[in-house]
This record gives C-alpha cells, sequence and structure tokens, in this order.
C-alpha cells in the first residue's frame, strides 16, 4: 500500500522530542537521540558546513521531522548534505546556498540529498519539501564531475513544494535511481526548475544534465510505478533529456515547460503515460516535446507550442520535434534503442512547430520501424517544414487516422482514415495558449475509442463523440498551464501554506465542530470567546477556504469540497472534518 505523509498526519503528531537547535554540535546530538516523534527545529540563521546522516525508523502518526523554524530564515551553506535512511522522515524549510570545499572522489561529488544514510540504508516513506537549493555548484574545474542533486532510493518518498535553482555541471537534480527490478512508487510533484546552465554553453554536449530522472538502463525493464506532476521548468538548457524516463509504468502530467531547449524523453522502460502537459518553446532552438522509445506507452491531450528542431548551430537533430517516435535497434543492448511497439499518440495540440509529428527518426544505426502505432487525434496549426513526417513507415497494424492540420504540409494524404488539412478556424489563440472554438473542424472530429480518453488537457469531461486534439470544446475545464506567478504560491518553495508543526494538538475542549461526517453543514462552537480566523485545508496541506468569525457560534457551509476528509485550523485548536 502506497503512504505518503499528510498535513492530517502532521496535525495528529504528538511531538515527543520537539527541541530547537543552535549549531551543528546540537543538531548532531539531537540526530544522535532521535527517535519516532522527534521534531528538529533549525534556528534562524546561516549554517556551515551541516553533514546530517540520520537513519530513524519513525511512523505515519509520528514521523521524524528535521526542519527550519522559520522557512525562508534557515540557509545551508560550504560543504553541506544530507542523508535520510529508516522510514517516515520529513526534511523541510531549508535552503541551500553558497557551496564551497565539495570534494570529489572518482569523478563525483556527494549529492545535497540523498534518500540513503551514511550505512546504505534506503529511506521508506521519507518526504523532502519546501527545500530551496540555489546555485549549489562546484568549481569550474569540478563542471564535468557527477554531481546530483537529490538521490531517491527505497521506496514510496516524495519530492515536494520545492525550488531547484541555477543549476551548472553534470548531474541530475533528481536521480530516481531504481536500480533493482522492485518498484519504488516516488512522487515528485509542484516543485520549480529554472536556470540550468550546460557545460560549456553546449546543450548538445555532454550527458547527464536533465532535470528528473527516473531509473537506469540496467533495470529499465522493471517497472517503478513514479509519478511525476504539477512541475514547472523554465529557462532550462542542460541536454536533449530534459526529464529522462529510463523505467516502466511511469506517469508525467500536468507539468508546464517554457522557454526551454530539450524533451521529455522515454528513454528506456515501457507501458509510460504522458499527458495533460503544456510545452512552449519560446522559439528556442532544441526544443522539442515528447520522444518516444520503447513499448506501451500513451502520450495524449498534450499541448506544443513554438517549438524548434534544429540544434543551436542550424544543423538538425534526429531527436526533437514536438512528437518524435523513434526507430530501434536489432538486439539494442538495455543502453540501446528498444523498438517502438504498441504505442498510442492520441489528441494533442500542436501549434507553430517547425516539425510537428516525426515518425521513424534514427540514431545509432536504428532502422527497425515502429510496429502497431497509433499516432490519431492530433491537430496540428502552422507547421513551416513538416507537420506530419514519415522518415520511416511504421508496420504491423499501425494507423495514422484523424488528424487535422492547417498552413503546413504533411506526409499524410488527405482524405484517407479521416486525415483532413483545413484553410481556416482550427485553433483561436488565447490569453497563453491557442484554443477551439466554436466552428473549428476539431469538434466532434475524433476517431476511434480511447478509454482513458474520458478528460481533456484542462480536466473537462470529453463527449462520447470526442473533439481532435488535446482540449475538449466547452468541456469547462478549470486546469491551467503553470507561469511564472504561481512560483512559491501553488508550487515551489514556500508555496505550501504551513510548515509541520512541532507542539499541535486536537483539542477537544477550545472549540466544538459538529457535526462530523457531515453532508456539508458545520457548526462550529467556542464556549470561552470568539472563534476568530479558521483556516481549512486539505489533506495535500492546500489551504482551501479562510473564514474571520467574529462570534462564538457559527455555520459554514463545505458543500461544495468534494467527499474526503479535511483539516479546520484556528487560533485554538485543530480539528479533523469529515465530508459525505
Amino acid at each position: 500500500m502506497k503512504h505518503y505523509i499528510s498535513i492530517i498526519t502532521l496535525f495528529l503528531i504528538i511531538a515527543v522530542n520537539g527541541q530547537v537547535v543552535s549549531n551543528n554540535a546540537e543538531l548532531q546530538n539531537a540526530i544522535s537521540n532521535a527517535a519516532a516523534g522527534t521534531i528538529i527545529e533549525l534556528a534562524d540563521g546561516t549554517w556551515l558546513d551541516v553533514q546530517i546522516s540520520i537513519n530513524v525508523n519513525a511512523t505515519e502518526l509520528q514521523p521524524c521531522i528535521i526542519k527550519a523554524q522559520n522557512l525562508g530564515n534557515v540557509f545551508f551553506e560550504g560543504r553541506s548534505n544530507i542523508s535520510i535512511g529508516g522510514s517516515y522522515i520529513i526534511f523541510e524549510g531549508i535552503i541551500f546556498q553558497n557551496a564551497l570545499g565539495l570534494i570529489s572522489n572518482d569523478g563525483r561529488i556527494e549529492p545535497v540529498i540523498e534518500f540513503r544514510d551514511a550505512s546504505n540504508n534506503d529511506c521508506v516513506n521519507c518526504t523532502v519539501r519546501n527545500v530551496k537549493i540555489d546555485s549549489y555548484n562546484g568549481t569550474v574545474s569540478q563542471e564535468e564531475d557527477i554531481f546530483k542533486w537529490v538521490i531517491i532510493y527505497g521506496a514510496y518518498n516524495e519530492v515536494s513544494y520545492c525550488s531547484f535553482l541555477g543549476k551548472n555541471g553534470v548531474g541530475s537534480i533528481i536521480n530516481d535511481n531504481h536500480n533493482n527490478a522492485t518498484p519504488d512508487y516516488s512522487k515528485i510533484h509542484h516543485n520549480y526548475f529554472a536556470d540550468r546552465i550546460p557545460v560549456n554553453n553546449d546543450v548538445n554536449g555532454l550527458n547527464d544534465q536533465d532535470a528528473i530522472r527516473i531509473g537506469v538502463s540496467t533495470t529499465s525493464l522493471s517497472d517503478s510505478f513514479t509519478d511525476v506532476y504539477d512541475n514547472l521548468f523554465h529557462n532550462w538548457s542542460g541536454e536533449v533529456e530534459i526529464i529522462s524516463n529510463k523505467s516502466g509504468g511511469n506517469k508525467y502530467y500536468n507539468n508546464t515547460f517554457r522557454d526551454y531547449q530539450g524533451t521529455l524523453t522515454l528513454r528506456h522502460g515501457n507501458n509510460t503515460e504522458v499527458f495533460n502537459n503544456f510545452f512552449f518553446g519560446n522559439n528556442n532552438s532544441f526544443s522539442g516535446g515528447v520522444r518516444v522509445i520503447g513499448e506501451g506507452h500513451k502520450v495524449y491531450n498534450n499541448y506544443f507550442e513554438k517549438l524548434r528542431y534544429r540544434k543551436p548551430n542550424g544543423s538538425g537533430s534526429s531527436t526533437t520535434g514536438a512528437l518524435n517516435v523513434m526507430n530501434g535497434l536489432e538486439n539494442s543492448p538495455l543502453n540501446g534503442y528498444y523498438q517502438v511497439k504498441n504505442v498510442q499518440i492520441v489528441n494533442n495540440t500542436l501549434v507553430d512547430c517547425d516539425l510537428g509529428i516525426r515518425i521513424g527518426t534514427s540514431l545509432s544505426g536504428a532502422t527497425l520501424a515502429p510496429e502497431n502505432l497509433t499516432v490519431a487525434n492530433n491537430i496540428i496549426l502552422n507547421s513551416d517544414i513538416n507537420a506530419f513526417q514519415i522518415l520511416t513507415a511504421p508496420t504491423g497494424a499501425s494507423s495514422n487516422a484523424g488528424n487535422i492540420t492547417q498552413n503546413g504540409s504533411w506526409d499524410l494524404t488527405n482524405g484517407v482514415n479521416s486525415n483532413q488539412t483545413v484553410a481556416s478556424g482550427l485553433l483561436t489563440s488565447g490569453s497563453d495558449f491557442y484554443r477551439i472554438t466554436a466552428g473549428s473542424a476539431a469538434i466532434d472530429a475524433g476517431v476511434g475509442t480511447y478509454t482513458f480518453l474520458n478528460k481533456d488537457i484542462l480536466y473537462g469531461d470529453r463527449d462520447a463523440n470526442i473533439d481532435a486534439g488535446a482540449e475538449e470544446f466547452n468541456a469547462s475545464g478549470t486546469s491551467r498551464p503553470y507561469t511564472l506567478t504561481d512560483v512559491g504560491v501553488k508550487l515551489g518553495f514556500g508555496a505550501l501554506n504551513a510548515l509541520s508543526v512541532s507542539s499541535l494538538f486536537l483539542d477537544k475542549n477550545s472549540i466544538k465542530i459538529y457535526p462530523s461526517p457531515t453532508k456539508g453543514k458545520l457548526t462550529i462552537l467556542n464556549k470561552d470567546d470568539i472563534i476568530g480566523k479558521v483556516k481549512i485545508f486539505n489533506t495535500r496541506g492546500q489551504l482551501l477556504r479562510t473564514e474571520n468569525l467574529e462570534l462564538k457560534k457559527a455555520e459554514i457551509d463545505i458543500s461544495n469540497f468534494s467527499k474526503g476528509i479535511y483539516i479546520l485550523r484556528s487560533n485554538q485548536s485543530v480539528n479533523r472534518i469529515v465530508l459525505n
């Protein structure tokens, strides 16, 4: 069963060993004595050369927490790194900056954060959140040494609401090591990745300059079941792979890529889903979308805009394009190019991309064509080179159907399998991205049946007769791509509404809330004083509502919330609410 620390858990914690530490010696002493329920708060200020290795087998109801006393006021500098092993450990609220004296051993620098302690004990059900790593780099002479900022081992671990800024040099930001055949069920969400600079300013140079890598080639045919969602990538330039998928069963969704170079690459592994992502390339050279290698993948409901396939030197690349399905190698090694088989690429929207959909691109002499490939219901507006390029014809039960283009040549035949070219009206420019409007040829134009297409990119409901493209007309979805104004508010460092609380108890006497469970109406009673400000959070720690109740007794209506569990917090107490 999957377990993740929620705000409910944190509000139910009874702090058995809460303490504030002010220097490295006090911190090490606290770590040496840590147990389930221990909460270690680091005093505000700059901490130099912090070396933490902790192993605690805590519990879901009593995790071990290491945190900033005040968010944004605790800075780790110099040669600082954190290693956590055991279970249910939370590390949060720290800013890493001004690296100095980092040590290279055999071409590697120890990671900033590692989900494994110094004795190689992995962490399970552990969380790193509300952390910022800001330009924490080695020297110029260490640029080609492998320096990964976060390495995930173990299982059921989470990295969330963090900001990763200014990475330079070889090494992933987050590397889910998944180095055995056991699924690890990691969650990477609501993070902000920005301002990466490639070594020697060469985006087509060295490998291992990605933002996220899930798995390794040696175990890539096993499943990880990792979810990567609700992240924002901005001003990013490292290598061709911004995200490098190297394991199976993963999902990438609700992510936004802005002003970047590279692609989301399904490099190794099978049965991965990529959906509901936004890619805004801003006409940058070497900006692509999704690159597909392997079997059983689904790529749907994605939006791509202003992508340019050429390298910075002007030469072409086989690795870019909005949707790039590659050839495979015969008898491919694990680190090679496995043949694409049984892949579905449906209902995506492409706007102003020089090369839209590319089928059968090749590297390293790969000649095995995609097999049983379905490319359907994609809409492509304004492609100045080729909207749908077929370099190697797919084999087996492959089909291209229901695709629509406007203002661009392609290698499909109009009128065959409902593929069509239209003169106008396909999409209309909106405030942030192109939308379907009344009269579009995409409306009700989808062909085929896809059970996974019950929602569109904005999480509106799709009709029985689905539209082509990522958006369903008049589906009333409310999701939108992330922008820089969301950093610190909806995602990234500081976006969580509150850190875990060291001495917070469920108070059964101060405030009464009834009924619970409720159908929607709640009565709040404080027999001693006015209620004051109350806040309602969901189980992911997101603030949903704030009320100022200048009464001793008041009623609020939460019937518009989804059924589930919520937390109501006031100045006097914290209460759990169940909505049926």
